[in-house]
């Protein structure tokens, strides 16, 4: 086994830059972007735009990704709460 090789299937695939960002802005919650940009020491405008796909920027992208990726998507947040 070499050193770097993780414990994953021979099916796992990374997801894509732009399979991220829609995952990132399905669970995005009020006050995101200021943490982000607070934990990776870039502007609040910098990351939004990032966030919104204007500009490419793989680090601002993980931190978002790891925040979010544990999280309910927005739609099932409100059918929750209206039932």
């Amino acid at each position: 086994m070499m050193r770097n090789q993780k414990n994953r299937p021979a099916s796992y695939k990374r997801m894509s830059y732009m399979q991220k960002i829609a995952s990132i802005n399905a669970r995005r919650r009020v006050g995101d972007v200021a943490m982000v940009a607070q934990r990776t020491g870039f502007g609040a405008s910098t990351v939004s735009e990032v966030l919104s796909g204007m500009y490419m920027n793989r680090r601002i992208v993980n931190k978002a990704y790891d925040m979010s990726r544990g999280r309910k998507v927005n739609q099932r947040v409100i059918q929750s709460m209206g039932n």
